[in-house]
Order: C-alpha cells, then structure tokens, then sequence
C-alpha cells in the first residue's frame, strides 16, 4: 500500500476528487497556500492499494493542468540599491506534485 500525498492547484480540485470518488479512491483534502504564488492549493492524501497505484497517478495526470500566470517581479534593483519598473513576467504552475511513500501498516478504527 502507498501514501500518495498530491499537490494540485484549487482550479483543479473539483474535477479531480470527482473522478477520483468515482474510482471508489478514498481522499483527505487539506487547504494550503503555495510559497511561490501565494495562491490556494489543495493536498490530497490517499492511501492506495498498489494494484491501483497507476490508475489514480493516470487520473491526477489527467485532470491537473498546467496553466501559465504573470508574476511581478522585483520592483528596484536589489544589487544597485534603486527603483524602478517591474514587468510582469510569465510562470508556468500547476499540474500536480505527487509523493508516493511505502505505508507499512494501515489500521482503521
């Protein structure tokens, strides 16, 4: 059995449990604040027979998209000491972190 413990972004949240359910997976969801962005994330934590292992990371896969943002970058020059302009700059985020750790025991009260 594996702990799956997924990071994906909050637009991608209610697509995603609602496949997953449907596969009969269990899932915990947590909030969370990304550090880069500082935008809603959602943690997944599942337990999941390894038999199954490769269908729920072919579901995650599937439903976590990638989608690029416009950050601001630094507003003054931190090596000159001055201000001055900043432009957006363009990110790729999302899609889905997943860590997979061997449970070595399971107990359900």
């Amino acid at each position: 059995m594996k702990l799956l413990i997924t990071i994906i972004q909050q637009e991608d949240m209610r697509e995603l449990l609602d496949q997953l359910l449907s596969k009969g997976f269990k899932v915990t969801k947590l909030k969370s604040i990304g550090g880069f962005l500082e935008v809603s994330n959602v943690v997944l934590l599942m337990a999941v027979e390894n038999d199954k292992v490769e269908e729920c990371l072919s579901i995650i896969k599937d439903h976590a998209h990638s989608r690029d943002r416009y950050v601001e970058t630094l507003p003054f020059n931190l090596i000159e000491g001055i201000s001055g302009f900043s432009l957006p700059v363009k990110v790729s985020v999302g899609g889905a972190q997943v860590f997979m750790l061997d449970i070595e025991k399971y107990v359900k009260y």
